[in-house]
Order: structure tokens, then C-alpha cells, then sequence
């Protein structure tokens, strides 16, 4: 089976506590406006790539916590939950973003769900919504929720949700293409956007 991945990395300091592997899955149908990451849209037969590969990569990265975002992740959810089944071994947090209201996703895939209920740890859901600013760290606009589903997790991430005014950025390298990692202030997008325009092609 094979799944669309955009980017796979280690260390990531800016989508969850602690040091995280990254996973940025391709192809997104939801489309919010001004998505800093339309370049994850579009899936391509150059991003697929095989889910025992990928799984390798993550399982081979020096921690237990794993975010994923994309793209929209759920766009490949039976993909998805092969991949979490073969990452679940070595990773015991994983953190989900997803574009979806998670009732909303629920109502139309109920068995897609009670799988992957068992394979991530926290959700964070809901659609990015321009004019709704937010100084909370993890997530884009105010709208979007952060659902603890692991309760071994609890206190961290309850923390972790209070944590505002901190926002920081990642730039990545890999394969002479930079990413950026990290959820910054929407005012801060017009200037992001300019700055990628001088950057090589797919930097944003």
C-alpha cells in the first residue's frame, strides 16, 4: 500500500511538546483560504511512496512522539491507519492535525474511526479560519480545538494548551528544498508569504 507523503523529518520543536518526528502527508480537500501550505494540496505520483518505507523512517527517529500533519491527513485515513499500526510499537505519543470537525468525520466514517481512535493520542481539529486569530502556540485559528483522547497524556498537554505568545517557527532543509515547520501568527502571514516568493520553489 502506499500512501502521499510531502515531508518526514526529525527534530521537529514547533507542533507539539517535547522533541517530535514530523510527518506532512499530501493532497488536501478541505482548502482552507490563506493555508500557508497550498503547496500540500495537489497529490502527484511523485509523493507516493510505500508505508513499510516510511514506517522504517519514523520507527528509525530517536523519539516516542510523532505529529502529523499534512495536506489533510484523513483524506488518507485507511492509509493513514496502516501506517500508525506499524509506528504505534515505538511511538507513544502521537499528535493529529486535521482540518475536519472530528464529529463531523466521525458521523460519515464510524468504523474508520473506531480504528484510528486506538492509534493517535490527541486530536487537534477543525478548519483554519482566516480573521480568527489566535496566540495560542498549536493551532492557526481560535475555532480549532485540541482533544485529548490518551489520558496518560493529560497533564502535558493541558499544559501544553496554555502555552500562548510563544509562537515559533522551524525552518527545515532537506534534499536543497526548505520547509517551514510551526504555526505562525496570521498577521505575520503576508510577510511569510513574501519571503517565500525569494526562496526556492516549494519552500512554503
Amino acid at each position: 500500500m502506499k500512501i502521499f507523503v510531502n515531508l518526514v523529518y526529525h527534530p521537529v520543536y514547533t507542533l507539539g511538546p517535547g522533541i517530535r518526528a514530523g510527518l506532512w502527508l499530501q493532497g488536501c480537500s478541505i482548502r482552507c483560504k490563506n493555508c500557508i501550505s497550498k503547496h500540500t494540496w495537489e497529490k502527484s505520483p511523485k509523493y507516493q511512496v510505500n508505508i513499510n518505507d516510511i514506517a522504517n523512517i519514523i520507527n528509525s527517529f530517536p523519539t516516542d512522539k510523532l505529529t502529523i500533519s499534512g495536506g489533510e491527513p484523513l483524506d488518507q485515513a485507511q492509509q493513514l491507519i496502516e501506517l500508525l499500526k506499524r509506528v504505534r510499537p515505538t511511538k507513544s505519543d502521537i499528535l493529529l492535525y486535521t482540518g475536519y470537525v472530528l464529529e463531523n468525520f466521525i458521523e460519515s466514517n464510524e468504523k474508520i474511526w473506531e480504528d484510528l481512535k486506538c492509534l493517535v493520542d490527541v486530536i487537534i481539529d477543525g478548519p483554519f479560519i482566516w480573521g480568527k486569530e489566535t496566540d495560542s502556540i498549536w493551532k492557526g485559528s481560535e475555532n480549532q480545538r485540541m482533544i485529548i483522547i490518551n489520558p496518560k497524556l493529560k497533564n502535558i498537554y493541558e499544559e501544553y494548551m496554555e502555552k500562548r505568545k510563544e509562537k515559533k517557527l522551524q525552518f527545515i532543509e532537506k534534499d536543497g528544498e526548505l520547509f517551514l515547520a510551526g504555526i505562525p501568527y496570521q498577521k505575520d502571514f503576508e510577510e511569510i508569504i513574501k519571503l517565500s516568493k525569494k526562496l526556492p520553489k516549494n519552500t512554503f
